[in-house]
Formats: structure tokens, sequence, C-alpha cells
């Protein structure tokens, strides 16, 4: 994590959009869809060892997690955290971000 910072720094040095984010649902939303996954037929290719792991190691991951962005929040690469226990609401939010975020320019047709 110690070059994350450096590295990002230069992205943006080179005119690279760089937008961080990070989608946060909670141990029993979490619990739920992968319940709802184990049990579709369709979906089930969906879920691997590793997530089902992740249930057992929630609170390990939340402090990995923590440390990260202590270390890799910066003013010129923030992360933004989006509430996504409701995916059509995340995903909204994450729509307007990147529409906030990076600069357009209207064309005449």
């Amino acid at each position: 994590m110690n070059q994350v910072n450096a590295f990002e720094q230069m992205l943006i040095e080179s005119d690279v959009y760089l937008i961080k984010i990070y989608f946060s649902i909670d141990k029993e939303e979490q619990a739920k869809r992968f319940e709802e996954i184990k049990n579709n037929p369709l979906k089930q290719w969906k879920i691997t060892p590793v997530d089902l792991k992740a249930q057992e190691l929630w609170e390990q991951y939340t402090r990995y997690k923590k440390k990260m962005f202590e270390k890799t929040n910066t003013s010129h690469a923030p992360w933004h955290i989006i509430e996504a226990n409701s995916k059509t609401k995340a995903r909204l939010e994450v729509i307007q971000l990147i529409l906030n975020k990076i600069p357009f320019k209207r064309t005449k047709i």
C-alpha cells in the first residue's frame, strides 16, 4: 500500500480520471444475497469458495478495509463509499458520481 498514493498521483498527472468507488453492503445483506445465489441454479456459478469464506472473515476484512481507506484516501484520489444494500440506488449514485466527476462537451449534430 505504500506505493498506491504515488502511483495514483502519477495517473492523475497523466490526465487519467481516477475515481475510486467502494460498494459497501452490510453483513446481513451479503448473507442474504449469497443465500439467494446458492438457491438459484441460474446464478450458482457466481459464488466462489472465497465468497463463502467472506462471511466467516467479515471482521478481519473490515479491519483491512479500514486500513486501506486510511492509507489510500487522499485529496487527489479520494474514496467514494457507496452504500449498496439497494443495488438500484447504488447504481444510480455511481452513475451520478461519474457524470459529476468527468467533464464532457456537448457536440452539435
